[in-house]
């Protein structure tokens, strides 16, 4: 068939991708205590909530995601390579630090996958003390690969100072770079595991106990347990407040929640971080999805049919679905469709032939562009000289006259023609004839 007149993108509809949060309001009113969140919908990338995700905070112990990344992509085999516990390295310890207990060790040899343990369940400063050292000769060396790696990640307002998080003013990172730290991570082998366990007994140790509480239903009376969370890391520190970099998994619906700078006090001694980002959580598992805007079946065009009897208007239907993550009340008012589809087709038409293109937004969420098709076959039933004729008819009917009239003329001519040669004739005959009587 003569191809449509149309333009044609067989870009396909996806969810996706990377989105920024003030594209589309996805709805969540209520109150985050915490200075600066990110949330993002893993499996489309979609930012569905932000608050003050590019301002620069202390980021505390969540510092110590960095320091695993930094650790695992140096270090081959972490279940065999061993790393003598030195005594200097030790007396560097803040006092008041949170430890996996290594002063009791000096001498010995912990493998690193015991000191990853170490790191991010009881969040030990001397874990992260130990695996500096060995892995870039001290905190400073150590702190530029940090600062490399944070670079190569694309973080924009992010300088790391030490591997523990402990304060420094030049030690400070985003909301927003947070995340991507987090998600580069959850990459690495092992990673999800080793954050994920609740409890965990190296070797010579006494049983290490995971600070995010999000995991523990016994711990704090389960005032923080959250099913469905997957790691990943706290931090307090008080120039910080509390820190929590968690993910999320419902049903194979993944999410990344960062929350830093949640005031805290020892008196109340509530958690507003973790309280956040349960808020949060909830929020999104009850209030947003994937939603279909368009299906297959939706006739968004009709196209009219040519060389088929009785004439024919074909269905432009969408090539796929058409779908988008928003909420699940989401306003069908705010949708802005375009459709380019051809005005006419020529049979024979097959199912699925590209008949024109679908794009559309939602807000300032633009939500791409897929093909319109044929919704079913249609076949020729008209010759196109037929179609002609029955398009043309008073046209025919003038030509037809016009040519009758051509014909009649051209005999017309052709007699007078003929008689004028006959005529000529027989005066030539005429005139020979005296001659010869002369």
């Amino acid at each position: 068939m003569k191809r449509i007149s149309a333009i044609v993108c067989s870009v396909m509809m996806l969810c996706v991708s990377v989105f920024s949060a003030s594209a589309v309001n996805y709805g969540f009113d209520a109150d985050a205590v915490s200075d600066a969140v990110y949330l993002e919908n893993l499996n489309n990338g979609a930012i569905v909530f932000e608050k003050n995700a590019d301002q620069r905070q202390y980021p505390a112990s969540t510092t110590k995601i960095m320091t695993f990344i930094i650790t695992a992509e140096n270090v081959a085999d972490r279940d065999n390579t061993k790393v003598t516990i030195k005594q200097e390295v030790i007396d560097g310890l803040d006092p008041e630090s949170t430890v996996m207990g290594l002063s009791q060790h000096v001498g010995e040899q912990v493998s690193v996958k015991d000191l990853l343990y170490g790191l991010m369940l009881p969040s030990g400063n001397d874990a992260a003390l130990v695996l500096a050292d060995y892995v870039g000769g001290g905190i400073s060396g150590f702190a530029e690969k940090m600062n490399a790696k944070a670079a190569e990640l694309g973080c924009t307002n992010t300088h790391f100072a030490n591997p523990h998080g402990l304060f420094d003013s030049e030690h400070y990172t985003t909301a927003r770079d947070m995340a991507l730290i987090a998600k580069h991570a959850m990459t690495i082998p092992g990673f999800m595991e080793i954050c994920n366990t609740v409890y965990y007994t190296p070797e010579g140790f006494e049983t290490l106990h995971n600070t995010n509480y999000m995991l523990d239903q016994e711990e704090e009376g389960g005032a923080y347990y959250y099913p469905y969370t997957r790691g990943i890391k706290t931090g307090y520190l008080d120039e910080a407040g509390k820190c929590l970099v968690t993910s999320a998994d419902k049903d194979g619906n993944k999410y990344l929640c960062v929350c830093l700078g949640a005031d805290f006090s020892y008196e109340e001694n509530v958690n507003y971080a973790m309280k956040d980002t349960a808020k949060l959580y909830e929020w999104a598992y009850e209030n947003l999805g994937d939603q279909t805007i368009y299906s297959p079946s939706d006739a968004l065009a009709s196209v009219n049919v040519k060389y088929v009897k009785d004439g024919k208007t074909l269905s432009a239907v969408p090539e796929k679905a058409v779908s988008a993550f928003l909420p699940n009340n989401y306003d069908k008012n705010r949708l802005q469709v375009d459709v380019k589809c051809a005005e006419q087709a020529e049979a024979p038409v097959k199912k699925g032939d590209v008949l024109g293109t679908l794009s559309v937004k939602y807000e300032d969420l633009d939500l791409g562009v897929t093909n319109l098709v044929a919704a079913e076959d249609v076949e020729r039933t008209v010759s196109p000289l037929e179609a002609f004729v029955t398009e043309n008819t008073g046209l025919v009917i003038i030509l037809a006259a016009a040519l009758v009239a051509m014909i009649a003329l051209i005999i017309i001519l052709i007699a007078v023609h003929s008689a004028r040669k006959r005529r000529r004739a027989r005066r030539h005959s005429r005139a020979g004839g005296r001659r010869y009587r002369d």
